[in-house]
């Protein structure tokens, strides 16, 4: 009886395993891993908005902007003197005849013998070679040295007046809302509406025509005072819009609550533009190309066109953006106010057909 029973069992194991075996698939049915699981990276998507090219920021009224001033030591083919400049004159066989001369502002120094000699923007040698022209005529073969006490004295006032604690050789200038700053020996320039390459050049620019021809500017924005746009029309929060980072139209219309659908006429929106420029200026964008953004291959699903933001405009401070009202809500006003609240609020009319009749409702129902 046992016997038949380990039998029975062993035939029951058997069976078993046979059918958890025929189950298995077969060595050449396992299912592959793809290739591309084992990629150490993964290639990113290529998004079409970033290729916009973002435009370069142009200084507003109210920022707040840092000029480093750097003083490069250079070498020069030959200094020319400057106004303030300290000299030198020395006669090596009459000592008493030595003297140390500033050059004044109108540019000549004052020496014995021969009086005013006119010494600015001349080299040493120009000025020795003069000097000893002129004492030629009292001292019998003259020899004369020329050279400097103190030069660059317009170089090292400078540094003594951008030299703060806090800052170094540098200056916090605020943009007044007249757009221009100052800064020494620059009493005012135009810096708003421009770029900060372009105002950099500009001050480099000044400062060379100043005779600062080792000095470099740098510029760099510390802050940044919020732009403001103004928007109306047929949107549902209209109002003026305050914004530190850079704004396009259509993010601006969406700050502004979106526009109406039964009522806003997107192919015409009006962009008008004065900051900065000597007259107004305006157009006309047709938002609503930007918004239908999609399009339909043959044979191929419906997918967006990102090329078409490329055309979404980037806002100025001051910018005027006016959504206007389409025809069709145009009419539907004057049907509202002039019959529904006019004449049938004069009429008196009181049929059931009429009662709760408004026609700016019946805009709602067009596609």
């Amino acid at each position: 009886m046992i016997k038949r029973s380990m039998v029975v069992l062993t035939g029951c194991v058997i069976i078993v395993l046979l059918a958890f075996t025929g189950c298995q698939p077969k060595p050449e049915d396992k299912p592959s891993i793809p290739p591309e699981f084992f990629r150490a990276s993964w290639p990113v998507a290529e998004v079409p908005v970033a290729h916009i090219i973002r435009r370069d920021y142009r200084i507003r009224e109210g920022d707040h902007l840092e000029v480093i001033y750097h003083v490069r030591h250079r070498k020069t083919s030959s200094y020319r003197i400057m106004i303030q400049d300290i000299i030198i004159i020395r006669f090596p066989y009459k000592p008493s005849l030595n003297q140390v001369e500033q050059v004044q502002s109108d540019g000549y120094i004052n020496l014995d013998l021969i009086g005013r000699v006119y010494a600015y923007n001349k080299t040493i040698e120009q000025l020795e070679q003069e000097l000893l022209q002129r004492y030629s005529q009292y001292i019998k073969d003259p020899k004369i040295t020329v050279s400097f006490k103190k030069s660059n004295v317009k170089i090292a006032e400078l540094k003594q007046a951008i030299t703060t604690a806090p800052r170094g050789q540098s200056r916090l200038v605020p943009v007044t809302p007249d757009g221009t700053i100052s800064i020494p020996f620059i009493v005012s320039m135009r810096a708003a509406g421009k770029t900060i390459e372009e105002l950099h050049q500009d001050l480099n620019d000044a400062y060379a025509a100043l005779g600062f021809d080792e000095l470099e500017v740098t510029v760099n924005v510390q802050s940044v005072a919020p732009m403001s746009v103004y928007v109306f029309g047929e949107v549902h929060k209209p109002g003026v819009l305050k914004a530190k980072h850079e704004l396009t139209l259509l993010q601006a219309i969406a700050q502004a609550g979106s526009y109406k659908p039964a009522r806003a006429e997107l192919s015409q929106v009006l962009l008008i533009r004065r900051r900065h420029l000597p007259a107004p200026s305006a157009a006309i964008v047709n938002v609503y190309q930007l918004l239908e953004n999609r399009k339909k291959l043959l044979g191929k699903p419906v997918r967006c066109d990102m090329s078409k933001y490329r055309y979404d405009i980037w806002l100025e401070d001051g910018d005027i953006v006016y959504v206007p009202t389409s025809d069709i809500a145009k009419r539907a006003d004057y049907i509202e106010y002039v019959w529904t609240r006019g004449i049938r609020a004069v009429g008196g009319f009181t049929s059931s057909a009429a009662v709760g009749y408004s026609a700016s409702e019946t805009v709602n129902w067009l596609p």
